[in-house]
């Protein structure tokens, strides 16, 4: 923790103390809790549950039957968001090196922004991430949360940006009297766990005070420790071998071809990195509530976390030509020493590192947040209320490489040259090869010098983000009606967001510690906003039983892109007691992210800049340009055409990356239909389905040529210059961004790749819920199911794209996967002190779309059609029992349990897949490869 935070920490949290000391000491009697504002999702009237939206909640009962240590796992047991079936650690749907978690309704999106809004206790959290900015809840110490409420509808009209797929509010605890104490250890092969939580509560007659603190430490898994993992040889599993045609200590086969190929024998980098890296968490977590008066009433509480995640990785792959002699040595390159005779003048090697130098080379990705929020709630009346608040949050997120190879200094060791473009310049090193500072890729003559050059490669991203929020709101009766009061929310807010970027790195001329750049780049955000909302109670018990009309709306002045107003209607329906119609329909938003929008005109993010590139290695492979669009094509140099199209795989071209300033906000239009059935005959049984549609239009995605170049309002992307571009064309397509690369010779076609308003999605489903609950003399049963099943999963790109399907597969999005059906079922049972729970999970099967398919996608004019790999069901059982003594030694609870996850010890379905330093022979978006955990565990209340 740096000095600042950590003198913030403990002077708020001393503060809230003195608070807490001042009103116990004056306590004479049991207390009454102090008057607060009721939390309701989706809704900024007090008490007034969402109107026409289905709440799912996880309640405080739900989460002490599970073994989770972190927010991200507690997320797991509702089917609505995406990740039933994944590890709940490390970084999750966000793609960010700090590890940040980003969970996701319905399967929207979550890279470069999220369609799903994160709140704690109805206000925005911190944005975390190194390149994006994205709100992950695990900052919250899970002792100390009392419910989450997911509310899958959009939801602008109410909070503003982010809630296109709706709302996931973490809720926390409050009045509580007393001491709770949880500590639990869980072990699987290969894996282990270390959980501890501490709360303290206290009452009093003017208000309350509670602080959490919670401590959980998670191993790494290696890649070594899983039979379907510790091998790139994914052949006996209906794969393909991944082994590299690489090796430290290479033989040569008899071949005197231009690339040597090695005997695969301990070229296996699965040895080295982890599926999971290990995760350290401390979440502190301190609120205090006071009534000043009968009228004036405070809120206030704060949250520190920090987090870190290592993982082991590769020492990576590099390749370039060794020269043996002088014959035909190309200029400023130098003569090997260890070269070997025989093979020719010149050959290409091709390298691993990690046989030399074995294991060291890591990922660390950190996180710290304060958060602290305040409300002021004023009573104007008995039926009228005023709310002034605050927000502030900050968090500093970094990633640290250490120890992977260092390819410029690799390229140096081989053949005494490496070369890179320096602010637009290309620049040369060269040295003379001698044993002291060559690379032997044979024997042991590497010096002790050239080894540590080899490996000084130290990278590090970072940022501070802060966000600043004042808001006011009056609410209250407006007028009666025969159904009772209607009631009006309205209110203002202001924001201010934030980003400072530091992004040092090896700038390709040598090693990192004395041949590194550095960019720095802020970013900054205001937003101002207003908004109204108006509940009705059309009619109570009269020819029908209920019906509830709620209307909002909100405007919102961006300083970046600039305005959007946003409404919402929706209807309850109840025609008879115990059957529930519910309707909504919304429009909503998300605005570009920061690390999209950039810092200048330009749109410069950490990732911006432009290079010189083949046209087959453009994101998606060289693209199918048709002629009837780029009827210039053919007059390219190196294309190859046909009557109506040309492929530009072999063609010189230059590449533009990162954000653009020209973004506007992502558009969504929801709308949802639902019952709920509460029959008086059976009145603990509970049902409630609902068809939901979602429409998103303008996302923001850096465009795959393949994809985009159909869309005929979209091939300003791509410009030809058959005769070449100019160092001016290049220079206006670059403007603003820095050169990241070289541009050998001259360049025919400029891609476009910066993100963009270009992609649509329109997806459709069902969610649904049953819980019956039923006591018989043996003991008390609750039998629950909730499953999400899509429907619909349509994307195109741009105004007139091709239309296509991506329902039941996975991998063609990445961050979008689209699983037809997630769902889980649970069973618990009580009798006395013990209880006992068997909850099953279900993913349901799928088809792969991951490059790495064995099956071939089909395309048409680059959208898919068909082809890709069938994927099973994935299935798994966990298990919780727990046995709660009473007033045992002086404690009120002792409470024993032993969950187990994945009790059958199931392994993932197959999917031909191998990701360095991440997932083999699985999909890491929808399975993980923990196998069983048992955790065993203690909690205590006194």
């Amino acid at each position: 923790m740096n000095r600042k935070m950590r003198f913030v920490v403990h002077t708020s949290l001393a503060a809230m103390s003195v608070g807490w000391a001042a009103g116990a000491h004056a306590q004479t009697a049991p207390a009454e809790p102090a008057t607060a504002e009721i939390i309701v999702t989706g809704s900024s009237i007090k008490g007034v549950a969402p109107v026409g939206s289905n709440l799912t909640t996880v309640t405080r009962a739900d989460l002490e039957t599970t073994a989770a240590q972190t927010v991200q796992q507690v997320l797991k047991s509702v089917p609505a968001v995406v990740g039933l079936q994944a590890a709940g650690q490390g970084a999750f749907g966000s793609a960010d090196g700090s590890g940040t978690n980003a969970p996701t309704i319905h399967g929207l999106g979550a890279s470069a922004s999220n369609s799903t809004l994160i709140l704690m206790n109805g206000h925005r959290i911190p944005t975390s991430g190194i390149n994006h900015v994205l709100a992950d809840p695990n900052i919250l110490a899970p002792i100390a949360l009392e419910r989450v409420e997911v509310l899958a509808d959009g939801a602008s009209s109410v909070y503003g940006s982010d809630a296109v797929a709706g709302v996931i509010n973490f809720i926390t605890r409050k009045n509580v009297n007393g001491f709770e104490a949880n500590a639990q250890t869980g072990f699987g092969s290969g894996y282990h766990t270390y959980n501890a939580g501490l709360l303290f509560g206290r009452t009093f007659a003017e208000g309350s005070f509670l602080v959490a603190y919670n401590y959980s430490d998670r191993s790494n898994l290696a890649a070594s420790s899983r039979s379907y993992t510790n091998s790139a040889n994914l052949v006996p599993y209906g794969g393909r071998n991944n082994t590299p045609t690489r090796c430290a200590v290479p033989t040569i086969g008899g071949s005197t071809a231009a690339y040597l190929t090695y005997t695969p024998s301990g070229c296996d980098q699965t040895t080295a990195w982890d599926l999971l890296p290990s995760e350290k968490r401390h979440n502190v977590y301190a609120q205090l509530t006071y009534d000043v008066s009968d009228k004036l009433h405070l809120f206030g509480d704060m949250i520190y976390s920090n987090r870190r995640n290592v993982q082991n990785v590769t020492r990576g792959n590099a390749s370039n030509t060794i020269y043996a002699n002088s014959t035909g040595i190309a200029t400023g390159r130098s003569v090997n020493p260890f070269a070997l005779a025989g093979l020719g003048n010149n050959y290409v090697v091709g390298w691993n590192a990690d046989a030399m130098f074995g294991p060291g080379a890591t990922i660390t990705g950190t996180a710290e947040d304060l958060y602290f929020h305040m409300d002021a709630i004023y009573d104007l009346s008995q039926k009228w209320q005023v709310n002034l608040g605050g927000v502030y949050g900050q968090d500093l997120s970094q990633q640290i490489n250490v120890g992977q190879l260092n390819t410029a200094a690799f390229n140096l060791a081989l053949n005494g040259y490496t070369s890179a473009a320096i602010n637009g310049v290309n620049q040369v090193v060269s040295q003379t090869l001698t044993t002291a500072n060559a690379l032997d890729l044979w024997g042991n003559g590497t010096s002790a010098a050239t080894k540590a050059s080899l490996i000084d490669n130290r990278q590090l991203q970072q940022a501070r983000q802060t966000m600043r929020n004042l808001y006011l709101k009056v609410s209250g009766d407006l007028f009666d009606l025969p159904a009772g009061a209607a009631k009006l929310a309205v209110g203002g807010e202001l924001v201010s967001y934030k980003m400072h970027q530091d992004i040092v790195r090896g700038n390709g001329l040598g090693i990192a510690s004395q041949n590194s750049q550095a960019l720095s780049i802020d970013y900054r955000r205001n937003v101002s906003s207003a908004y109204a909302e108006l509940y009705v109670p059309l009619i109570r018990d009269g020819f029908v039983k209920l019906l509830d009309l709620n209307i909002s709306g909100r405007y919102d002045h961006y300083s970046d892109f600039g305005n959007t107003t946003n409404p919402k209607i929706a209807l309850n329906f109840e025609p008879v007691r115990g059957v529930k119609f519910r309707a909504n329909w919304a429009r909503s938003f998300v605005a570009p992210a920061l690390t999209s929008i950039g810092s200048n005109a330009n749109g410069l993010t950490g990732e911006s800049g432009f290079s010189g590139v083949l046209g087959s290695a453009l994101p998606g492979g060289g693209p199918t340009l048709s002629l009837a669009s780029f009827p210039t094509a053919a007059s390219i140099p190196g294309a190859v055409c046909s009557a109506t199209a040309c492929t530009i795989s072999n063609v010189q071209g230059v590449l533009i990356t990162g954000g653009s300033g020209k973004l506007k906000p992502q558009k969504g239009e929801a709308w949802s239909v639902g019952v709920d059935l509460t029959p008086a005959q059976v009145p603990d049984l509970r049902v409630s389905v609902t068809y939901w549609s979602n429409k998103l239009r303008g996302g923001i995605t850096a465009p795959q040529p393949s994809l985009a170049l159909g869309s005929a309002d979209l091939s300003y992307l791509m410009q030809i210059y058959p005769s070449g571009a100019t160092a001016t064309d290049i220079s206006n397509a670059g403007a603003g961004l820095p050169q990241t690369g070289v541009i050998n010779g001259s360049a025919y076609f400029i891609y476009n790749y910066q993100q963009a308003n270009v992609l649509n999605l329109d997806v459709a489903g069902l969610d649904v819920s049953a819980a019956y609950r039923f006591t018989t003399p043996i003991g008390k049963f609750n039998i629950g199911l909730s499953f999400t099943r899509k429907l619909k999963f349509d994307q195109f790109f741009g105004d007139n794209g091709v239309k296509f399907s991506v329902l039941g597969t996975s991998g063609f999005n990445t961050t979008f996967p689209s699983v037809k059906t997630e769902g889980r079922l649970n069973v618990s049972y009580s009798n006395g002190a013990f209880d006992a729970d068997v909850f099953v999970n279900h993913l349901g099967s799928y088809t792969y779309w991951g490059s790495s398919v064995m099956n071939p996608i089909t395309r048409t004019n680059g959208v898919p059609t068909g082809g890709g790999d069938h994927v099973g069901a994935f299935t798994t059982v966990d298990l919780h029992l727990g046995y709660t003594l009473k007033n045992f030694a002086n404690l009120r609870e002792v409470n024993v349990y032993v969950d187990a996850t994945n009790v059958f010890d199931k392994a993932p379905p197959f999917v031909n897949t191998y990701t360095t330093n991440g997932a083999v022979g699985y999909d890491g978006l929808n399975a993980n490869p923990l196998g069983r955990v048992v955790n065993v565990g203690l909690r205590t209340k006194f």
